[in-house]
């Protein structure tokens, strides 16, 4: 049985096992780079092609990820765990009742948003869904809009990272993500409008943190996971796509890309060293971006990970309020130096 004890960053480079190395895609004798799939470099814009977390064949990475797999299913706790996607599974599919409810977009927004929470959602925002959050060789999702759901760790528990303990909290929040998902969706279904639930992490259809920025959950961070002004990045996300007539929520910026651009803590926690200090051009996009190729290995080899989300000081419980009022006070004393 796989022991998943914490592994410590030493002053010696982290080196992945040999078996990570036998799994790794090659091409010519190389090394594919999962970076350069997700279009890093790239100047261009373009949909982004898949990488991980698909069970079809269709990505080059498959026999890491099934070796990750087979890691985390040799542990008791976590192959019990991962019950959680037969659970999401066996929740049937409402059919689209034949006469659509009739509310105004703002009546809509109100009740989408109270149905999210009843089932089971942290915090929701709508959003309209773009084309280019969906995987280039995926069909564009039904519906027009984006209801993007949050759903908070037990921050002790993924503090414990990299450890079994942890990867069993984050397979806990995708199961009540996923969960909550197909309930909205037979909520909208039930009132005779189109609901595609979106279940992570095995979406394999579209982006949702993307689509969690344009709907008001938060900023992307250095780690490249979201900051969420009231749980940092201990979180998990689920989405809906509908045609149920919404209306959009505005992108909360509270200061956390400002805030990642001087903090150096999860560059310093990374084992593989995957986190860049500066942002990165991808697919036509300067962002902040994770080196796969360094991270992945990683997360493999240690059957998970989460390091850089649990050592994030915005991820502490009661600081992010105070982090927020120091970014705006900073905020404010720049304008008004200028």
């Amino acid at each position: 049985m796989a022991s998943m004890k914490p592994v410590k960053k030493t002053a010696a480079p982290w080196q992945p096992a040999q078996a990570v190395l036998d799994a790794w895609p090659k091409q010519e004798g190389k090394p594919v780079s999962g970076s350069a799939i997700n279009g890093l470099g790239e100047k261009s814009q373009r949909n982004p092609h898949p990488v991980f977390w698909r069970h079809d064949g269709s990505i080059a990475h498959g026999d890491v990820m099934y070796h990750f797999l087979d890691q985390v299913d040799a542990n008791e706790r976590s192959f019990a765990a991962r019950s959680y996607k037969d659970e999401i599974e066996a929740i049937p599919v409402h059919k689209q009742a034949a006469e659509k409810t009739k509310h105004t977009n703002d009546e809509w927004v109100k009740l989408v948003k109270q149905a999210a929470l009843d089932s089971g959602a942290d915090q929701v925002g709508i959003c309209k869904y773009q084309s280019e959050w969906t995987f280039s060789d995926r069909e564009h999702p039904k519906g027009e809009w984006a209801v993007v759901m949050a759903f908070a760790h037990e921050y002790d528990d993924l503090n414990t990272a990299p450890h079994v303990d942890s990867l069993i909290e984050v397979m806990n929040q995708y199961g009540r993500a996923g969960k909550a998902a197909k309930h909205l969706t037979n909520w909208i279904n039930d009132q005779g409008y189109i609901g595609e639930a979106k279940t992570g992490p095995n979406t394999e259809d579209v982006l949702m943190i993307p689509a969690a920025i344009a709907a008001g959950l938060g900023e992307l961070g250095k780690h490249g996971s979201m900051l969420n002004r009231q749980f940092g990045s201990n979180f998990r996300l689920s989405m809906v796509t509908t045609d149920l007539p919404l209306a959009i929520d505005q992108p909360d910026v509270f200061g956390g890309d400002d805030f990642c651009l001087n903090c150096q803590i999860c560059i310093n926690a990374c084992p593989p060293n995957a986190i860049s200090s500066e942002k990165q051009l991808v697919r036509g996009e300067t962002k902040w971006y994770v080196d796969f190729d360094k991270c992945v290995p990683y997360f493999v080899d240690n059957h998970s990970c989460g390091i850089c989300i649990a050592v994030c000081p915005w991820s502490r419980p009661g600081i992010a309020d105070n982090l927020i009022r120091k970014m705006a006070l900073r905020k404010a004393r720049l304008e008004n130096a200028d």
